[in-house]
């Protein structure tokens, strides 16, 4: 035992303001701000224990626009830029043992998405998909450029129900080691996608990385380092199946569900239930109860509930 060991132990309560402002039909405005406050304590392994307050500050705001509008039918392209700044500030104030302490921290991200939509037989269509993402954290933490490369194709024939979307992404950070790619195929079966009732079926299958969503793993809120799975030997495959009822007069539809997915660190089960207005555009509550149970981890079986409520309005 060292007198230099021991660890940190922190608590923050904070309040973020959030607001979004749809400008016009292509663009998409959104911001917000927060501030907290809390302490942070030190205790080493010699017994000694030292606190001292802590600060933490942000801000954030972003914006989403279509430079070329999706065709309503027939074919054509379609391109959208999605962007946004942060900051962010943590501090900790001076006591006898402990030095003060300041920090920032900032995120720039860049996406630009672009597909052709060609207007297949029976209302179907297929679509080819590229995108492209910039992303450059800096500041006193963990900085670095990322670039991130995605594409694939997308099919759906509404007359048979069925859809199938294939995609792939690379990730290279450059100036280190983190890389990160992979690839993904999903198949789907939803005679009645406009309502979500009757039978529903998703069958997909991922290889190495993260691949579904293309910029989205340059947009989460994991430093660069956490965007990296390095998991390319690994592969994953989920089964989810629902079947969508009529609720209250036929304003809602109440879907029973159950999944199962599977790769080579466990199993994943679940099994939930969820209540929504017919159509995706209309106002009203939404609530979402799920179960789940996860098979493989060497403490055990893990087992969790989540409950989900939201409104539109």
């Amino acid at each position: 035992m060292r007198e230099g060991d021991g660890s940190v132990e922190g608590s923050l309560t904070a309040a973020i303001p959030y607001a979004a402002l749809r400008a016009s039909e292509r663009l998409r405005l959104w911001g917000a701000v927060g501030h907290g406050t809390g302490d942070v304590t030190l205790r080493t392994a010699m017994g000694g224990s030292y606190r001292s307050d802590t600060a933490w500050s942000m801000a954030v705001a972003g914006l989403r626009g279509g430079l070329l509008a999706p065709p309503a039918g027939g074919s054509g392209p379609a391109l959208a830029v999605t962007s946004d700044a942060l900051w962010t500030r943590t501090s900790s104030g001076r006591t006898r043992q402990l030095a003060a302490s300041e920090s920032d921290a900032t995120r720039l991200r860049l996406g630009l998405e672009g597909s052709y939509r060609m207007a297949l037989g029976g209302g179907g269509s297929l679509a080819p998909k590229l995108e492209v993402g910039a992303r450059h954290d800096g500041g006193d933490a963990e900085t670095g450029f990322g670039v991130e490369l995605g594409g694939g194709v997308a099919w759906s024939d509404p007359a048979l129900g069925l859809s199938l979307d294939v995609s792939g992404r690379a990730l290279v950070a450059h100036g280190s080691d983190l890389k990160d790619r992979g690839c993904a195929a999903s198949l789907a079966f939803d005679p009645d996608p406009a309502t979500g009732r009757g039978p529903s079926l998703g069958l997909r299958r991922e290889f190495g990385g993260r691949a579904q969503g293309g910029l989205d793993a340059l947009f989460q809120p994991a430093t660069l380092e956490g965007c990296t799975g390095g998991g390319e030997a690994s592969s994953r495959w989920t089964l989810e199946a629902g079947w969508g009822v009529a609720a209250f007069g036929g304003r809602f539809v109440g879907t029973p569900r159950v999944g199962v997915s599977a790769s080579a660190f466990g199993r994943d089960l679940s099994v939930g239930w969820r209540l929504a207005p017919e159509t995706a555009a209309a106002p009203g509550p939404s609530l979402g109860v799920e179960a789940a149970r996860r098979e493989g981890g060497a403490a055990g079986a893990e087992h969790g509930v989540r409950i989900e409520v939201s409104a539109r309005w």
